[in-house]
């Protein structure tokens, strides 16, 4: 299949919308994400400056866009680690930290959450990651507290009682260091994905696994932001509507009182993890299609949106379709269309990409290669691929508010900008403001 074949069999659904698409997606930008300030010069007498230049500049988004860091100091080569720290800060502001059960306590009694405990592949310390974003203005997310299919060995043969005193300990533990510490906690992680674990504890089958979960993470976590997230849903919730297992799930058990946040939504197109010849590579490339129409993202999210809830695209995974600069291309693109699409989206306030850096995704057994779809964001050797350059245009150029104004005769300025914080420079002076969704934009600053 020739790039060429790949482009246009993966754009054919948006181009065919082009114009509906490209409409809402300005309109919701527009209406979601940006928000009036109204500035006023003064002087030392509180009297208004009038024609003065005032110099605009967005320091940051509200909005949140992360990636998972679970390569942090987890390279051989120390020059890598610090590349890996230097970018990730630049580029995101927000970091998914792995709290993994199985690689957390591999020993039962002997956690890892100290920044120097010993190293466990992809697998960095809680607090070395949690260090590193408080150190970097980067917002820390727990992943997950109940993800029943990597746990370690020492638990998976206890009976069930015995396994939820264990996980009401493990909540306690990281409620101890960590409650406050956190944009929010994922609580419990894909148990629509159960049934095809063949290693897993007692409490996976239970039929109240999730409202056990967010009982018992709400007892320890009363004040943080507690997520449920789930494997690749929104083209189902598209197809499936309100009859969508994840939909019914999550109505299920916030109409039995579980204090669920957040809802989370995978999207990973994991073409080629599967394939072992050119064929069937060929049948993946074409069977992850419809995840780039557009009009099924909006469907997707429109229904599960009807919760109530804000939603969070947790976990991002844009496949490469080969080595050559127009497979880079399409992935730069694809990645566009998502992520304007979500970020329109009135309820989504956060988008996760996973793997970053291309050949250190995750490692299962022989039947499932995640690095074969190359979904990294940089290549091997650290260089930014294409997709990278167009995710940081994105968010520091094209959803990005710098403006230079004059004050009207009164001493004001309006504008319309991106949710975030600002600095405002007048007359050699630098004052900080801010536009913040729901809250008064208007700033008086004295000379």
């Amino acid at each position: 299949m020739t790039a060429k074949e790949k482009r246009e069999l993966y754009m054919k659904a948006y181009n065919e919308h082009k114009d509906e698409v490209d409409a809402r997606i300005a309109d919701g930008i527009d209406k979601n994400r940006k928000g009036w300030c109204k500035v006023r010069l003064t002087d030392e007498n509180g009297k208004p400056v009038s024609g003065k230049k005032i110099k605009l500049t967005q320091k940051s988004h509200d909005f949140k866009y992360g990636a998972n860091i679970f390569m942090l100091d987890e390279f051989k080569d120390e020059a890598d680690n610090a590349e890996y720290r230097r970018f990730f800060k630049e580029y995101f502001n927000l970091a998914t930290v792995p709290f993994y059960w199985d690689g957390l306590e591999p020993a039962c009694g002997k956690p890892r959450y100290d920044k120097d405990s010993e190293k466990v592949y992809r697998r960095p310390a809680p607090e070395l990651c949690v260090e590193y974003c408080e150190e970097n203005g980067i917002s820390p997310k727990l992943h997950c507290l109940v993800y029943d299919k990597f746990v370690p060995d020492w638990l998976v043969k206890l009976p069930l009682d015995e396994v939820k005193k264990k996980y009401e300990e493990r909540f306690r533990q990281i409620s101890e260091r960590f409650s406050g510490r956190m944009l929010e906690f994922e609580v419990i992680n894909e148990i629509l994905c159960e049934q095809g674990w063949n290693y897993k504890t007692a409490l996976s089958e239970k039929r109240d696994i999730l409202e056990w979960s967010f009982n018992t993470a709400r007892k320890y976590f009363p004040n943080d932001t507690l997520v449920v997230n789930e494997g690749n849903p929104i083209q189902g919730l598209a197809y499936a509507d309100y009859r969508h297992p994840y939909f019914m799930m999550v109505e299920n058990a916030l109409l039995k009182g579980a204090q669920i946040d957040k809802i989370g939504l995978q999207n990973h197109l994991f073409t080629g993890a599967t394939s072992h010849t050119p064929e069937e590579y060929e049948k993946s490339v074409r069977s992850g299609v419809p995840m780039n129409d557009p009009m099924l993202y909006f469907k997707g999210l429109d229904v599960i949106a009807e919760l109530g809830l804000p939603l969070e695209i947790t976990e991002v995974t844009v496949p490469t379709f080969g080595d050559s600069s127009e497979d880079e291309e399409l992935q730069a693109d694809m990645l566009k269309l998502w992520y304007s699409v979500w970020f329109s989206h009135p309820a989504v306030d956060t988008i996760v990409y996973w793997n970053t850096v291309d050949g250190y995704a995750y490692t299962g057994d022989s039947n499932w290669v995640e690095n074969n779809c190359r979904g990294g964001l940089w290549h091997h050797d650290l260089t930014p691929k294409k997709s990278a350059i167009m995710l940081k245009k994105l968010f520091g150029e094209i959803w990005h508010t710098d403006l230079e104004l004059t004050t009207d005769k009164n001493g004001y300025v309006e504008f319309r900008g991106f949710f975030g914080e600002y600095t405002a420079e007048a007359e050699g002076k630098e004052f900080e403001i801010a536009i913040h969704k729901n809250e008064s934009s208007s700033f008086e600053l004295s000379l």
